[in-house]
Order: structure tokens, then sequence, then C-alpha cells
């Protein structure tokens, strides 16, 4: 154990052994003393080292009074509750809050006897009892609070309730130690009174002196400290944020009035004042900076208003890096569009190929000048023939050579090659530029989609962001209420709706499905857990709480493979693209095998990134259709796909060359038809795109033409899902599956893959 780790254990200890002592003297009306054992109790509960705890408590009891009795009582009840700690650990099973009240009842009957046996009544007795079971309690949701977090965090109700008994619990255990007529619970408030107007927020502080000062009061029911120390209070409150020699003249002024104007105490002896001199002292003693530290540590966690400011700043600055990063990725797309050159026209290339044939054959022939000279229109109309005849049918042959040239040209074969040679260039250039142009187009419209991303996102960043420190006191308080230790809350607006809830609880109180339900009642809405991470302090969990859509969805698949062939040409997808929005994409492969399968995990890898990436759905298909038709195969793909917004319920259909969609409802049927080509066919597409509303109980069907090919038509198709009676989508997409195999006797004659989407 490291030093520094030594002495944190050291002096936890000792307080603890401190506060045993003291809470063994304290007595409810001089009588009832339910404080000390219910301490130790909590402590045990919250994993504090019972072997070391034990100890302290048998010695604490003993030395609060030197009785034989509470020595053998509390050496009874630290045996049998090391025994019963012991098995829960051997078990590795948490100690529950309700067993803690049986092993209570177990720990305490040799207690409850030695009292009976001495003449204690058995009312007392058992009010101990009840008193003692209710502060262990108090204490547990307390200790287990503080013992984790630490006291740097927000009160909320209950914490602030379980602090208050503990202070009216220590007050009161103070009240019973007196030497010479010093009080030492008096000493205690004054100092509280000091402190907390220099550190503590008005209300924190006044609440807490307010229950010290009532702690002297069930002592022995006398209330002659409460006026004197909330009127301390009040007086000394009224000097916040002034230098702390104001508020200590003010607390020495207002003491002078509590001893010989109002009387207050039984006695005007310089013994009276000492309280207030002491804390004097010591507030003078202790530097300045030590304050302020305190101060903003403590009330750093009760104001989320700097955070805010720091985050909507940031989000500003974010904002206009992403709106210039935008322009950057726009201005590019701009560039490359002017790149794009496309391809010369025809009569240009014709005129190009006479120029360079004439290069080629006329330039060192003996007879160019007769030719070009005493013939030259007729020799350029004979090429130009040839040339246009090369254009159409590809290339020439002697055959097309016309005899007036024959009969004086000598290089009539080297003709016939050098057009069939320029044709071939044209076609391998024509091919090249396109392709190039494509790729410029294909390049331009990626930039021109990471402009578009990125203006969303500077747009989404611009929305401010409000927290909202009421409710998030309120979730703190109702998931300690309810045995959920939670560290933090933070709670978050856009645009006067609830957008987000971050908190920090326990490992083991993570999984506890009420955490959802009380969150959603506080904030009057449906909220969801979205994210579950670890927390960088050990044993904590972060749970990220969205509202929850409108809507909901389930799958069915069902797929079977070609008959003849080993690998499916189908490929699907099922994927949150965004918040609130499910992509359900099927592609065919044309074909099946290998290579269809290569083609449509492509077509179906890219659309599901560029989705998950923020792209808009023209620009991805047109990107998508792209990259296939440039692959240098004859390789197509069928896509289909349906985007469901959970919040709206909206569909959007998007086809191109896939087979009919359905909406199936209780008792009618939706279909949408596709008019357009396959991915990959031609470099330009235009696909199928409607959109239809559903609403809960619908299911969304899409399927392969290998399903939808083994109905003898359209309609027997329909008629078949319509007329099939489920509610499960799974059994839906396996009911279709049976009947399409069953229409072509059990055989697969082609790949087939069926989606089924039930909104809820």
């Amino acid at each position: 154990m490291s030093k520094q780790k030594f002495f944190y254990s050291f002096c936890k200890y000792t307080l603890f052994f401190g506060l045993f002592f003291l809470l063994s003297r304290a007595q409810l009306n001089g009588v009832i003393n339910p404080f000390s054992f219910g301490m130790f109790f909590a402590l045990v509960w919250c994993n504090q080292n019972i072997l070391i705890l034990s100890p302290l408590y048998i010695g604490a009891r003993y030395l609060s009074a030197f009785a034989l009795f509470d020595l053998y009582s509390a050496l009874a009840t630290c045996l049998i509750m090391i025994l019963i700690y012991g098995v829960h650990l051997k078990l590795n099973k948490r100690i529950l809050p309700t067993l803690m009240i049986v092993y209570i009842l177990l720990c305490q009957a040799v207690s409850v006897f030695l009292d009976i046996y001495i003449g204690v009544s058995p009312l007392v007795v058992f009010v101990e009892l009840v008193f003692g079971m209710l502060y262990t309690f108090v204490l547990m949701k307390l200790f287990e609070s503080v013992l984790s977090i630490g006291f740097v965090k927000k009160f909320t109700l209950t914490k602030a309730i379980c602090l208050g008994v503990f202070l009216v619990s220590i007050s009161c255990a103070l009240r019973s130690v007196q030497i010479y007529d010093f009080d030492f619970a008096k000493l205690f408030i004054m100092l509280a009174i000091i402190f907390s107007s220099l550190i503590l927020p008005l209300t924190e502080g006044g609440f807490i002196v307010t229950m010290l000062s009532l702690g002297t009061l069930i002592y022995d029911n006398d209330p002659y400290l409460i006026a004197p120390m909330i009127l301390t209070y009040l007086i000394v409150s009224c000097f916040r944020g002034k230098h702390r020699i104001f508020s200590i003249l003010g607390m020495i002024v207002c003491e002078c009035m509590n001893v010989y104007y109002f009387n207050f105490y039984y006695s005007t002896s310089l013994i009276v004042f000492l309280p207030c001199l002491i804390t004097a002292l010591v507030s003078l003693a202790i530097p300045e900076k030590h304050y302020k530290k305190l101060n903003e540590q403590y009330n750093a966690s009760f104001s989320n208003r700097s955070m805010e400011t720091v985050i909507n700043r940031t989000q500003n600055a974010i904002h206009s890096r992403l709106l210039q990063l935008s322009q950057v990725f726009y201005e590019m797309d701009k560039v490359f569009r002017g790149m794009i050159k496309g391809r010369a026209s025809e009569d240009e290339l014709k005129a190009l190929m006479l120029t360079e044939l004439k290069g080629k054959l006329c330039v060192d022939c003996p007879e160019k000048n007769r030719c070009h000279k005493l013939y030259s229109d007729e020799t350029e109309k004979i090429f130009m023939a040839l040339i246009d005849k090369a254009f159409a049918n590809g290339r020439v042959t002697l055959i097309d050579i016309p005899t007036t040239l024959t009969g004086r040209c000598f290089k009539v074969n080297q003709l016939v090659y050098a057009i069939n040679d320029l044709i071939s260039q044209y076609k391998s250039y024509a091919t090249l530029v396109g392709n190039i142009d494509a790729s410029k187009v294909l390049i331009s419209e990626q930039l021109y989609g990471v402009s578009d991303v990125l203006k969303r996102l500077a747009d989404e960043t611009k929305k401010s962001v409000d927290f909202d420190d009421g409710l998030e006191k309120k979730i703190s308080d109702e998931l300690l209420y309810n045995d959920v230790v939670c560290s933090d809350v933070i709670v978050y607006h856009k645009n006067e709706n609830i957008v987000s809830c971050t908190i920090e609880v326990k490992k083991e109180d993570s999984l506890k499905s009420k955490i959802s339900s009380i969150i959603s009642k506080i904030v009057k809405s449906k909220m969801v857990v979205e994210n579950d991470q670890t927390s960088p302090h050990a044993g904590w969990q972060i749970l990220t709480l969205k509202n929850a859509p409108k809507y909901d969805v389930i799958f069915g698949t069902s797929a079977c493979t070609k008959t003849s062939s080993t690998k499916s040409g189908d490929t699907y997808s099922l994927i949150r693209i965004e918040e609130g929005k499910i992509l359900m994409a099927l592609c065919d492969g044309m074909g099946s095998g290998e290579k269809a399968q290569r083609t449509s995990t492509t077509a179906i890898s890219l659309v599901e990134n560029f989705y998950k990436a923020g792209f808009q759905s023209d620009i991805i298909l047109s990107c998508v259709n792209k990259f296939l038709s440039l692959g240098g195969e004859d390789t197509f793909s069928c896509l289909d796909m349906s985007i469901i917004d959970l919040n709206s319920g909206a569909v959007d259909f998007i086809k191109l060359g896939a087979t009919l969609g359905f909406i199936k409802h209780s008792d009618t049927i939706t279909t949408v038809g596709c008019e357009s080509l396959p991915l990959g066919i031609i470099s330009t597409m235009s696909p199928t795109i409607k959109t239809n509303i559903v609403k809960s109980g619908d299911m969304i069907i899409l399927a392969t033409d290998g399903v939808a090919d083994s109905f003898a038509s359209d309609e027997e198709y329909t008629d078949f899902i319509n007329n099939t009676k489920t509610l499960n989508p799974q059994e839906l997409a396996d009911k279709i599956m049976d009947k399409a195999l069953e229409n072509n006797h059990g055989v697969a004659v082609d790949d087939m893959t069926i989606l089924v989407a039930k909104v809820f």
C-alpha cells in the first residue's frame, strides 16, 4: 500500500472510531441510544472493512461508558455480523437492504436480552431497536452516496434528508460531551456557521446550521441553542461575498447580543464565549486561498451555466469551421466538373483522321503532287467516304476502295491498314475519355456529398444547448430513492425538447430497467438507453438516454441459395443509418455464384457506408452506380431499399431494377412497383422513389426476383401475401419462402431472399 493510501485509510478509520465513540454517547431524551450500532451496520453494508470496523466499534462502545455491558453487546454484534458477512462473501452475494433488517435483529438479539436483563423497559428497548434500524437505512443511503461520490456533488432531496438526520445525531452526540461547562456542540455549530457562510450557498448552509441546532434539542429537550445559532448564521450571512473578517466580527457581535441582550444562555461567564473565540481564531488561521478553492470545488457541480456557455461557444466555433470545410469541398466539386472535357464530335474526329492519313501515306509518295493537285477534290472525297464507312462498320477492306483510286495509288494496302488502325485508336480514345470523365463526375459527386454532409453537420452544431438543473436534481433524487446510486446527471435540451440525459451510475445498477421508466416519468417523455459505456471511474457506468422514437421495428428474414450454386448472389442489410431512421436494403447480383455475390456485396457495402456517413440518397445511388459501371465487367445489381422513419412513420421505397415491394396492413395490402434499370448497366440512372406512411402493425416486405418469379403472376404473388394471416414478421418470411419453393416443386431455380419488417 502506498503512503498516500495508507494515510487516507488511517484518517478514514480514525474518523469512524471518533464517530462510533460520539454516537455511543448520543441519546434521545437521555434514554434511547439508536445511533452507534446503526452506523456500524451502514458502514458494513457500504463494503468498509468489517475486520477493521469491528475492533473500532467494540473499543468505542466500551470507552464511551467503561461498562462491561456495552462491551459484551458490541462484541456479540460484531461476531454475528462477521459471520454473516463472511457467508455473503463466500457466495459472492451482495447484502440486500431487505435482508439487512433480519441481520440487524439477529445481531442485536444479545443486546436486547442484556437490556431487558438489567431492567430496561421493553418499550424503550423496542423503540431503540426501531429507531436504530431507521437510522441504519438513512446512513446506508448517505454513506453509499458519500463514500462513492464524495460531498462535492449536487444536493438531492434524499441526500439532504439523510445528511440532515446524520447532522442531528452528531450534534446530539457532541451535546453529551462537556468539560467544565464548555459546550462542544456549540463550538461545532459555530464552526459550521462560519465555514458555511464562506463556502456553501445560502440555503445549504442554513440547512446544515438548522439541523445541527436541532440535534442539541433532542438530546435533553432543551432548545436554548436553536435561536442563537440561527440568528448568528443570519447575521454572518449578511457579509457573504465580503472579506471574511466582516463575517467573523459579525459573529462576535451577535454572540455578545445573545449573551447580554437576549439572555439566551444560562450563564454569562467567559467560558460561554470560548466557542465563538476559538471559531474566530481557527477561521482566521486558514489562508484565504483555501476558502476560494473549497468554494470553487463545491459550487462547480451546482451549476451548468459555465459548462453551457463553453459548449455553445465551442459549437459555434465548430459550426464556423464545418461551414468553411463545406465550402472547400464545394469549390473542389466545381473544379472537377470544369475539368470534364467530353468527347470530340464525329466531324472533328473525321477531319483529324483525314489529316493523319495524308501525313502517314502521302507525305513521301512520288505521286503526291498528281493526286493532291490534279485530283485533290476527288482524292479527299474518296478518303472521307472510306472514313465514313469505317465509322459506320468499324473497319474497311480492299473491296471498299473505288477503282478510280486503285488505278493510280501504289499504297492501297497501307491505306486500308491506316484507316483501320486510326478507327481502333479512336475507339480506345473515346472509351478512355469517357472513363476519365465518368471518374471526374464520380469524384465530383463525392466531393459535393462531403460538402453537403459537412453543411448539415454545421447546421446541427449551430443549435444551442440548454441545461436543466431542475430536472437533473429531480432525476438524481428519484434514482437514489429507488436504490440507484447516481454520481452525476446532465440533461440538455434543443428546440425545447429533451434531447439527451447522461447519467453515471454504479455498474451493478446500470442494468436496472427501472432507470428508463424513472427518467421518462420525470421528463414526461419516453426515454430509452441509447449508449452504455464504461466510466473512467472504476466501478461506474455511463448511460446516455434519448427520446424514444414513436415507432420501432422487428425483422424477419429468409434466404435460399440456388440449388445448383454454392454461393448466393443476394445480399441484404438491416442497419440504423441515423437517429430515428432504419435502412432495409436488398441487393440481387446478376446470376448466382461467387461473381454475383461479390457484386451484390460490394453494392450493399457501398450503400451502407455512404448512408452511415450521412450522404443523401441521390448522391449515394449515383456514386454506387458509377462504381459498378466503371468496373470494366458486365455486372449489374438490382437494388431494393426502404428507409423507415421511426418518428413520422414515413417509408421511402427506392428501387433500381427491383421486384414488387409490399406494405401489408391488417386486412389490405399496398404494392410498390419499379420502372427503373438495375445498377451498373448505364452510367446514368433514374431510381423509382415512392413514399408511403405506415402505422403500428404494418409489415414491409422486400424480396428478390427469385421469389417473385416463382409465382405465376404479380396478382398471385400479391394475393398470397395479403391472405397470409400472421403477426410475426419471421413467420411471414418463412411462409413466403415455403410457398416459393412449393411453386417450383421444392427446387430453388434462383437465389431467393425475403426481408420483412414489422412496425410497432
